[in-house]
């Protein structure tokens, strides 16, 4: 709550330390200067900056949120906020719970601006995060093919979990019944064939807790596995209702961890926009944010490709013009939210990204990464 009693929305961050059941009044503490002392991830960011018993204001970007929490519960700040630098809400969680000192959550770049301003102003607001962190058990569903060459394996993934707030209906039901369509469908007559691949369909759990699931079956891979993996697909909110036609882009850097999608995620990207241009769409490179469950898989150098409807992020009008819908509006405006129900997704976005997915999927079930020329040609 500001001072003129608004109360702006804030994410608390999944597996955060909560508040006090009354709140946090504190007065906030606004990190300023170049980009890279703004994101607040050493210790030299806070140099000058009255922090202790505060609300420590970061930029996103530049490290992990536990970096963020360390720094700032070590430069004394009583909690972190920390602002999203493009549209929507930051949606985030720490990867290792056990070292939370202090609350931390985002918010978006709007908000920041105004506790900026009361930062620059002296004065107090008042910040309350609940969360609750247990320990539960959750499990990974994976369909192997019986035949095909296992040498060239090529693994396709959905995440099934959904945040306790919501049905999860879009993020991700829509993208895992995809999945299982392809998958009933290779099980007719995939392996009848010499050129075929082993394909491996992977349903993750507790992709919202941090990508456990995906990453557990990475770290499961022995050498020789992981060796075998030729490539990764990922569907992510394909079914969004203000839906964009998104594929990760292979030039992009993850923002925290400074990784690259491995060589031959390009190729990929060039089949699912080739797919997408044989049904008379255009689809745009979408980032690697870290938030999905290629990252796994990205982390490991196996080349990656994905498809993404959009989430919290704000369409533009030159997006408007170019799929439709609404500018200015979030492309699934029930994100993590209750109405991320069966009446909100679009069919029309499953079954362009849908019909992407298993034209590139069927290629490359028959295929190895750099046989696209014999393929197009």
């Amino acid at each position: 709550m500001l001072r003129d009693g608004s109360t702006p929305g804030v994410v608390v961050s999944g597996y955060s330390p909560s508040t006090p059941r009354a709140g946090l009044t504190a007065r906030p503490a606004a990190v300023g200067g170049d980009t890279e002392r703004r994101q607040g991830c050493r210790a030299g960011a806070y140099d000058g900056v009255p922090t202790g018993g505060r609300i420590a204001l970061v930029d996103a970007g530049g490290c992990s949120m536990d970096d963020k929490q360390r720094v700032a519960a070590d430069a004394g700040a009583a909690a972190v906020l920390v602002a999203n630098t493009g549209p929507g809400e930051l949606h985030t969680w720490l990867a290792d719970p056990e070292a939370a000192r202090i609350p931390i959550g985002g918010v978006t770049q709007e908000t920041g601006r105004l506790l900026a301003a009361e930062a620059r102003a002296g004065r107090t607001v008042q910040l309350t995060l609940r969360s609750l962190t247990e320990r539960r058990t959750t499990e990974n569903l994976i369909a192997v093919s019986p035949r095909g060459n296992p040498e060239h394996t090529v693994v396709s993934g959905a995440h099934l979990d959904s945040v306790p707030e919501g049905p999860g209906i879009n993020d991700n039901g829509v993208a895992a019944a995809v999945l299982l369509e392809s998958a009933l469908a290779a099980a007719k007559d995939h392996g009848t064939r010499p050129e075929d691949n082993r394909l491996v369909f992977g349903f993750w759990g507790a992709e919202e807790f941090g990508l456990l699931g995906s990453q557990h079956y990475v770290d499961s891979l022995t050498p020789e596995e992981r060796e075998r993996t030729g490539l990764y697909l990922n569907l992510e909110m394909i079914g969004s209702p203000n839906y964009g036609l998104f594929t990760l882009d292979s030039k992009a850097t993850d923002p925290v961890t400074g990784q690259r999608p491995a060589p031959g995620s390009d190729e990929i990207e060039r089949e699912l926009t080739d797919a997408f241009a044989a049904q008379g769409r255009t689809s745009l490179p979408g980032p690697a944010d870290g938030r999905s469950d290629y990252v796994a898989f990205l982390g490991a150098g196996i080349p990656t490709g994905g498809l993404y409807g959009g989430s919290f992020e704000a369409k533009t009008p030159e997006q408007a013009a170019l799929w439709g819908g609404t500018a200015g509006r979030p492309y699934d405006p029930c994100y993590h939210l209750t109405c991320d129900r069966t009446a909100q997704y679009s069919r029309e976005a499953a079954t362009l990204h849908g019909q992407a997915f298993q034209t590139v999927l069927t290629h490359y079930s028959r295929h190895r990464l750099g046989e696209a020329a014999a393929h197009h040609g």
